[in-house]
């Protein structure tokens, strides 16, 4: 019991049985006795001894541990002999005390009492920070006394422990042998607020010391800490990544004497490495992924990515450890923002340092080139890139809340036009978007000089946010979008060539593990694609994108120069825009709207990737909106490619259609379908689509054939759907009256030239199907045969590595050859009155000649092969199309003349070769029409073949240069001179507006007749027949 003449019985728990901390343990067993009559000073001075105690574990009291209890202490020997008599550590004795015990070496020998065996580890700790942070933590285990003298005491303690700790950084030599640094980072691996804390105060510490270079001198002892750390991190992957390490990074980040610290070790010795920004601390945590850190580091999850089971287990464990990371990561980069100007500034100058020399990432020959490239030697991984657009995303959040946010008609498009010496006068970090390829080109000066873009005065965070992401999304989703896509289609064609391989097991085992290889990797870049959280806050962005780029291209330019080129209010869009294009769009990289089209494609070829919510969430209106914009205007959109991939983003909006890997959920499907029927601008959408079409063929450029046809497929399926819909048939309706009606004017009309290249179109991809086709029937004859048997090991591979290829190309053309004809199917049935102007109607009866001869005549065998349906042929269905066209034409008389006039594939037994096929695949509803086309045809056949006799022998100058006829109406070209015949002419620039003979630019207006030569054809013609028939003049 306490005595209760002594002031400090009582205080921190002395009783008659010593010392409690706040937690009611009692702290020492040794009884403190105190006598009534001792002075109030002693008591105090034994109060205080005690408590060092307690909090340091030593003494210079050789007594004073009885042995009768577990209690240790460590014997100041040296310490006690100076002090002598006296055998109680005081406030003023205790830094002495507490230095001395720091550079104790042999503090085994000198715990108390000798008795005890087992050392405590506390008790013996050698480590100066172990040491020092546990008596700290003792410390605060009393923090809970209401006595002032007792508090003042603890806060001197408190001092001390931390000015030693300062001294221990500041004087390593001090301490020989010891590693502050694993010390440092072992106390916050212990975790727990008190470790945090006792990290922060001795930052304060050493910062107030205010010595002379201190900030320098906490830098060298940070640095070995933050690179420990980085060691964890390395060492470590997305699932096991140690816990204490996010928490440790936003102490330092949230500490204003360690951010500096923490941004300058990662900046790297030469920072137009771009795979160095990957080497420091928050490079290494970016760098935490699902997918491998660099190129030759093998795929750490799905072992087995055929368990479909085990699979989902483990995106689920990856979705939640990304997420956990990438919300950690944004607090700390949240928290460095926050930091204070001179932090903001150097944060965003890191990432636009690193966006900028990983640029490299974005380019086509990196993501065709596979794993191994320079690129992504001198690059960051692909991980890093998700998941720095991953906190990016969330960054850009508060702005972007809804697609019509206020605060995103902020952004100011011109951005990207700063130059890099006015970067940071105009607060530009990202100073490389000046060199990238923009919506619209650069205003040209009279003498050819590209003229300077118009700039703001400065731009806000908000903007440099928002670019900043884009930018990111451009090198680290689309990019990994484009390798997931590609890396599905090397899996396709490993599957195939496994099931063409079933004979020859040898070569099965190999082609299994190349197999298992893709499906790994294909199954980690769909992970990594699509985590939720991620995947919402990016079409979250996007949708707000769409609106804000909308908002951009429909303003017309200011009359003149702005301090700022943001939106800031929202205009009412009218469409089509009629306004001159703004300069702002020559400012806005073209990635921008690239982005847009790669999230909304991604989600449709992706299971997975698209929800119910998206859908509704907002983001498809926006994008209808943007594709109407500028998809069908090529002075918003001067790139043809972009332009077509904006068609792909149509194709990628429709409700349920036969490509879907996952069908849509009947919700999803019906709110699509709602888009195109309730979209206030959705009329538009026939003549934009019809546009672009044209426009590919149009570019100027070499557009490769496949490339092409990759671009028009998805506008097939477009307008697939709008067929369905009444109010877009009647557009159709409308674009082939207004062609009909202006069928010899200067610039065609839109439906001719999109008719003309249907049919190209159509030529082309039947004629290489038919040719593939046969191909194959030879290589399977022969390998059914055995003929392959008997050839060497690798020469059968080689052939069954051709025979997957050249079927790879006919189901290709034969897919894309199918739709073309099923558009001119409905067309011909719907305007067959354009099809029939002399402009195109040769071109039509030439075609439907040619493959219905080889569909239905004596070659037809050579197109029979295996698996018609594994190869999408369908030759019954194809020529029922083909007849369905010459019924529709066959009320014609000049298609039934051009029919006839076919000298390469019309014959009279033509029509009766068809007919048997028909009988056989259930075409018979279309015989009886045929064969009145047939009449028809047959009559003028006859007629025709007169006026070839009595023609024949004209002379070479009335022959038209091309098509080696007889020319009718003779034009001359301006540029190159030569005269041909108009037809010929016209039709030629419905695909190439270019003179054929010298490619100069050319257009109808421009041509002139050359009646003299016409005068002299209509005579030679009225001679000749005047000489067959002199009672015949008509020259027609």
């Amino acid at each position: 019991m306490s005595d209760p003449s002594n002031p400090f019985a009582g205080l921190l728990g002395v009783s008659g049985t010593g010392l409690r901390n706040t937690n009611g343990a009692e702290c020492n067993s040794s009884p403190v006795s105190l006598d009534c009559k001792q002075s109030q000073e002693e008591a105090r001075i034994q109060t205080i001894n005690k408590l060092v105690e307690n909090v340091f574990h030593f003494t210079i009291n050789s007594s004073a541990v009885d042995g009768q209890t577990d209690e240790q202490l460590v014997y100041l020997e040296e310490l006690a002999q100076a002090m002598n008599p006296k055998v109680y550590i005081d406030l003023e004795t205790l830094e002495q005390a507490l230095f001395e015990r720091l550079l104790l070496q042999d503090i085994e020998n000198n715990v108390i009492p000798k008795t005890n065996k087992a050392l405590k580890e506390h008790i013996t700790q050698k480590q100066v920070f172990p040491y020092l942070f546990g008596s700290m933590e003792n410390v605060q285990s009393f923090s809970q006394t209401n006595n002032q003298y007792i508090r003042g005491a603890l806060e001197k303690m408190k001092e001390l422990i931390l000015r030693n700790a300062v001294t221990a950084l500041k004087q390593p030599a001090l301490f020989e042998g010891q590693e502050f640094s694993l010390q440092l980072v072992e106390i916050l691996q212990s975790g727990g607020p008190q470790s945090h804390t006792f990290f922060s105060e001795l930052v304060e510490a050493f910062i107030a010391d205010e010595t002379e270079d201190c900030q320098n001198q906490l830098r060298i002892s940070m640095i070995p800490v933050l690179k420990r750390i980085q060691f964890d991190i390395d060492k470590s992957n997305l699932i096991n990544l140690p816990i204490y390490i996010l928490p440790s990074i936003q102490l330092f980040a949230g500490n204003p004497h360690l951010a500096w610290i923490l941004l300058e070790t990662c900046e790297p010795k030469n920072e137009t490495n771009g795979r160095l920004y990957q080497e420091s601390v928050i490079g290494a945590l970016l760098s935490l992924s699902v997918l491998p850190r660099n190129t030759t580091a093998m795929h750490d999850f799905f072992d087995n990515p055929m368990d479909q089971a085990a699979t989902s287990m483990i995106e689920t464990s990856i979705w939640n450890a990304s997420s956990h990371l990438t919300n950690n990561l944004h607090k700390i980069f949240l928290t460095l923002l926050k930091g204070g100007p001179t932090i903001k500034n150097r944060l965003l100058s890191w990432i636009g340092k690193c966006l900028k020399n990983n640029a490299a990432r974005g380019k086509l020959w990196n993501v065709q080139a596979g794993v191994m490239s320079v690129a992504t030697l001198r690059c960051v991984s692909d991980g890093f890139m998700l998941n720095l657009g991953a906190v990016l995303l969330q960054l850009c959040q508060p702005f972007c809340t809804m697609a019509n946010d206020p605060k995103s008609l902020k952004i100011d498009p011109t951005y990207g036009a700063v130059l890099p010496e006015e970067c940071a006068a105009k607060s530009v970090h990202l100073d490389c978007l000046h060199t990238e390829t923009c919506l619209l080109p650069a205003r040209e000066s009279e003498d050819g000089q590209t003229m300077k873009r118009p700039t703001a005065d400065t731009y806000s965070f908000v903007t440099e946010c928002f670019f900043m992401t884009q930018k990111c999304i451009d090198l680290g989703v689309r990019v990994c979008a484009e390798k997931l896509w590609r890396c599905g289609q090397d899996l396709g064609r490993a599957q195939r060539a496994i099931a063409d391989a079933a004979s020859a097991h040898h070569m099965i085992e190999p082609m299994r593990q190349q197999a298992q290889f893709l499906m790994t990797k294909f199954v980690s870049f769909r992970c990594a694609l699509l985590e939720n959280e991620m995947l919402t806050n990016l079409h979250r962005l996007q949708a707000m994108t769409c609106t804000w780029l909308a908002q951009v291209a429909a303003r017309p330019n200011p009359e003149v120069p702005q301090s700022s080129y943001a939106p800031l209010t929202v205009m009412p869009m009218q469409m089509p825009i009629t306004t001159p294009p703004p300069d702002t769009l020559r400012c806005i990289p073209e990635f921008v709207l690239e982005n847009i089209v790669v999230l909304i494609t991604m989600a449709r070829r992706t299971v997975g990737a698209i929800t119910e919510e998206a859908d509704i969430a907002g983001l498809l209106e926006p994008a209808l909106t943007l594709v109407l914009t500028f998809m069908g205007d090529s002075s918003r959109t001067y790139n043809p490619h972009l332009r077509a991939r904006l068609a792909e983003c149509l194709e990628a909006m429709l409700p349920n259609h036969p490509d879907d890997q996952q069908p849509l959920s009947n919700i999803a499907s019906f709110y699509r379908e709602q888009l195109f029927k309730n979209h206030p601008h959705r009329l538009q959408l026939l003549p934009c689509l019809l546009d672009v079409f044209v426009g590919i063929e149009m570019t100027g450029q070499s557009v490769q054939f496949e490339q092409k046809f990759n671009y028009r497929r998805p506008m097939y399926l477009v307008m697939d759907f709008l067929w369905g819909i009444e109010e877009h048939r009647d557009a159709f309706t409308l674009l082939a009256r207004e062609a009909e009606s202006n069928m010899d004017a200067v610039h065609p009309p839109i439906f001719l030239r999109f008719v003309n290249l249907l049919m190209n179109d159509a030529i082309f991809l039947l004629d290489e199907a038919l040719g593939n086709m046969a191909q194959i029937r030879t290589m399977q004859t022969a390998q059914e045969s055995g003929a392959w048997a008997n050839l060497p090991a690798q020469e059968r591979e080689q052939n069954l590595a051709n025979l997957s290829h050249i079927g790879m190309l006919a189901r290709f053309d034969n897919i894309l050859g199918r739709d073309t004809i099923r558009t001119l199917v409905r067309l011909t049935a719907h305007a067959p009155y354009v099809f029939c102007h002399p402009t195109l109607v040769d071109r039509i009866a030439s075609m439907l000649n040619y493959f219905l001869l080889h569909l239905v005549g004596p070659n037809k065998k050579n197109f029979k092969v295996k698996d018609l349906k594994e190869y999408e042929f369908d030759p019954a269905k194809t020529v029922m199309d083909i007849c369905q066209m010459y019924v529709e034409l066959g009320n014609n008389q000049r298609f039934c003349a051009a029919v006839s006039d076919d000298g390469r594939s019309y014959s009279p037994q033509l029509f009766t070769l068809a007919e048997a096929v028909l009988v056989r695949i259930g075409g018979g509803g279309l015989i009886t029409s045929l064969q009145e086309v047939a009449a028809r045809v047959g009559t003028l056949a006859v007629q025709r073949q007169r006026d070839e006799e009595i023609l024949a022998n004209a002379p070479e100058e009335f022959l038209d240069p091309i098509m080696s006829t007889l020319m009718m109406d003779p034009v001359i070209l301006p540029s190159s001179r030569t005269t041909v015949d108009r037809i010929t002419i016209a039709r030629h620039l419905l695909s190439d507006q270019t003179d054929p003979f010298n490619r100069s630019p050319l257009s109808m207006d421009q041509v002139k007749s050359n009646t003299e030569l016409k005068d002299r054809i209509q005579a030679w013609i009225s001679e000749q027949r005047q000489k067959n028939d002199p009672n015949n003049v008509n020259t027609s």
